[in-house]
This record gives structure tokens, sequence and C-alpha cells, in this order.
């Protein structure tokens, strides 16, 4: 690991760090680099090899001479800055800098803070366990402080809000009260039988997390054996096919354009007005357009985007493979950008440096729901049945292949990577050609498509479509 100066660390060099490059036997490669902060010796940011980021703190302890290293948590420019109890959260600059200073304290006070983490992480794992409802409150505790990482990195928060909510909704109430050591094959089949029939897409992620309660069990030698492992999933996941037909697009942009006097007919038979923001129409856009994931648009930060050379690179911690991600910028995409920007001048909050910034605070972004429920407002507005932003993702994506672009290339403009197979660990470390021209020509092709479709002229900076 490379040694750097030590230096007043910003929060717009820690948005824009970038891990160092060494010679190996693939050529320059990236490697895990840390920034110390002159502030607060002994702070450092760390960015990984996939630029994935996180506040380190080394010292020296005072008994024993021995100097230690504990991480405090990811960066995030938008996160609250007070550390958790346990030490380990998303932490902004300031906060990292407080966390440190308390640690330092302990430090100067005789105390090792690896080893009063360490101590805490055990006392969760001492804990009586008995129920399921104690099991998953530990598990859920565990796994938000990384003391259990079943694969060797943290669940990320919307994971584990993903599984209270299916514990919440399907297992608190089922089995909550019982035994542990109760569960048996059986019974989970019986469960997964009831889950299936009032929803059957969430059957199998019902099984999933059971699977992965147990094996936490086991871990901490709660239980022997996992039974989930003997049960058989009931239904098969089925990949998820939707796309876009060419009036279902134009019948979306009009409403895009429209924005106001659409209404939904709810289940009562009342009326409801669908009003949707502008700035989030124009992230909707640039979603369609770029073909990237909703989170990535609605978070997008002006220290991503190059409009000299027209590029946006969407850092490491921000995309779902941890790894950095180039995306070229077609005329259209760079004239929908200037056009959120311009409304910039008319927010209450001030200026903020996200291109999409929530309208409650310029410290944060929109969120990647405000894009979903506009969505589901507008397609049922407009009649168009079961269409996700997402599926418009993949119709793009479709479009590209037919229009001769070549898989591969297809999958690096949406970002996709294999998880498995030595060609995948090959791409991923060996690689690392960004394929930033095949790319451009590939949004091109699709943006030159899309106004086809549309049937409409090109986009002006005021962010719409002029009928041709």
């Amino acid at each position: 690991m490379p040694k750097l100066t030590s230096q007043a660390l910003t929060v717009a060099f820690c948005r824009s760090a970038k891990p160092s490059l060494a010679h190996g036997a693939g050529g320059r490669a990236p490697i895990q680099t840390d920034y110390p902060d002159s502030d607060v010796r002994g702070l450092a940011l760390r960015v990984s090899p996939g630029g994935r980021k996180s506040w380190t703190y080394r010292y020296r302890d005072k008994l024993t001479g021995k100097q230690s290293r504990v991480t405090l948590g990811t960066f995030d420019p938008n996160a609250d800055s007070e550390p958790d109890e346990n030490g380990v959260r998303a932490l902004t600059l300031s906060g990292a800098r407080v966390a440190a200073r308390q640690l330092r304290g302990q430090v100067d006070a005789g105390v090792d803070p690896a080893a009063e983490i360490r101590r805490k992480r055990e006392a969760v794992r001492s804990q009586e366990i008995r129920t399921w409802a104690e099991l998953a409150a530990t598990y859920f505790t565990a796994c938000e402080t990384g003391a259990y990482r079943p694969r060797r990195r943290k669940k990320a928060a919307s994971t584990l809000a993903g599984e209270r909510w299916i514990w919440g909704k399907y297992l608190k109430d089922r089995i909550g009260d019982d035994v542990i050591g109760s569960l048996t094959k059986a019974r989970v089949r019986g469960i997964l039988q009831e889950v299936l029939v009032l929803a059957p897409s969430q059957s199998n992620k019902v099984r999933s997390l059971l699977s992965q309660m147990f094996n936490y069990a086991i871990s901490e030698e709660l239980v022997e054996a996992n039974p989930v492992a003997l049960v058989q999933r009931l239904t098969e996941d089925k990949a998820r096919t939707r796309t876009a037909t060419n009036v279902e697009l134009r019948t979306l942009w009009s409403g895009l354009e429209q924005r106001t006097g659409l209404t939904i007919t709810r289940e009562n038979g009342e009326e409801e007005k669908v009003f949707i923001s502008l700035g989030v129409c124009i992230a909707m856009k640039l979603a369609l357009f770029t073909l990237q994931r909703r989170g990535e648009v609605a978070q997008m930060h002006l220290s991503e985007l190059n409009f000299e050379h027209k590029t946006w690179v969407v850092p490491g911690d921000k995309m779902k493979g941890r790894a950095e991600h180039l995306v070229p910028l077609s005329d259209q995409a760079i004239a929908l950008i200037k056009a959120a920007l311009k409304l910039h001048k008319d927010r209450r909050k001030g200026p903020s440096q996200f291109v999409f910034p929530s309208p409650r605070s310029s410290d944060n972004s929109i969120g990647p729901g405000a894009l979903s429920h506009a969505m589901s407002d507008l397609t049922a507005a407009l009649g168009l049945e079961n269409l996700t932003l997402h599926d418009t993702r993949r119709t793009g994506s479709t479009e590209m292949a037919a229009l001769g672009v070549a898989p591969y290339i297809v999958s690096k403009v949406i970002a996709h990577t294999d998880e498995d197979g030595g060609a995948a660990v090959t791409s991923r470390h060996y690689n690392l050609y960004q394929y930033a021209k095949e790319k451009r020509d590939a949004l091109d092709l699709w943006a030159k498509r899309l106004e086809t479709i549309l049937s409409q002229k090109p986009i002006d900076e005021g962010g719409s479509l002029e009928a041709a």
C-alpha cells in the first residue's frame, strides 16, 4: 500500500478520491490506498481497488506498544455525523473526525479500541438466545455491526431493510416465540406453503432469510444443522422479461411532458390527482437515455460529471457491483442534466452539489424511491400495465442488441458483471479497459433510436422534446 503525505481532507477530495495505480503482471492496476487526514492524527480515508471508501483509525496501544487499526465505517457525504454505539456506520468527514477523536480519548485513557470493539461483539454473541425473536434481534445487530459477514462484507442497509420487512411480515408471528431448535424441515415447508398462497413472489425470499438465520445460529453454536437446506424451493424465480413497446414509450414520454392533470382511480372508486415534480420528470427522462439504475441517476453529483468530455463517472460505493462505472453522455443526456441544473436557481433551500437535490435539504439528493413512486403513479394514470423504470432499462439494452451492439458492450453500458467463473475474475482484476468509445457509440445509437421511436426533434436545454 502506498504511503501518502497527510493532508487536511475535504468533502470534495473524499468524493473524488481514487485508488493509486501500481505496476503488476497485468499492467497498471488499482491498489488499496490510504489518504491520511492531517487534522486528526491516525484518521485516514481508505479507498479499495474497486473504489469503495471507508474510514480507518490507526493508533498505538499505550500498554503493549502494539500498533492497531480499526474501521470506523464507510464514507457517505450525506450520513449523520454521529457514530453509533458500536462505532461502525456510514460517516461524513466531520463524523469520522468526531469518531476518531473519541477513540483517541480512549487510547489516552489506556483503553484499546480494537479490544473494546471485540468485547462488544463477543457480548452480542454471548447473549442468551432461546427463541427465534431473540435470534432475529441478534442476527440483525450482528449484520449491522459487521460481526457477521456471510459474504465477507457487511450487508447493505437496503438488504437488511428488506430482510427486516420479510421477518416482520411473514415470520415474526409464525415462529417468533418458538425455540430455535424446534423448527423442523416439515414446519419450514409448511411456512413456505403458507407464504406461497399469500404472496408467491415472496416464498423464496422467506426461505433465503430462514436459511441465513440458521447459518448464523450454526456459527454461534446455537444449533448444529440447517433444516432449510433440505427443503427445496416451492417455486422457481422467473427472470423478468417485460419491455416497453414503442407505443408505450411514446405514451410514457407524453405523460412526463404533461406531468400534471393526470388522475388515478383508486380501488374505492375515488379519483386522485397525480403530481410529479419537474426535477423527478427530468431524472426519469435521463434514466431512459443513460439506461442507468434509478439510484445512480437520483444521486448524481456534480463532481461525477465532466461536461467537456461528456462523461459521468459513478463512484464504486454507489454501484451495485462496487466498481467505478464510466457512463458516456449523449447530447440528449447532457441537455437533460443542464435542464435539471437550471432548476437550482429557484430552490428555496439554496444551491446543491447534487443534480437532483432533495426538496427538503441541499445536502441530500432525491431518493431512488421518488422515481419509483412517480413511475408507479404515472403508469397507473396512463394505463401502462405492469411497467417499471427498470423495464425501460431492459428495453434500451434490448434495442441496442437489435441495433448490432455486441452483448458484452451492452453489459458494460448497463454495468452488469458476472459473479462467478475464471473469465469474470480476469475481467474484474486484469481487464481494466473501460470500453469508453464502444459504450459511447452504443449509447449514441440508443439515443437516436429513442428519438426515432418518440418521433420528435432533439432535446433542447429546456429538457423537453419539441414536436416535429
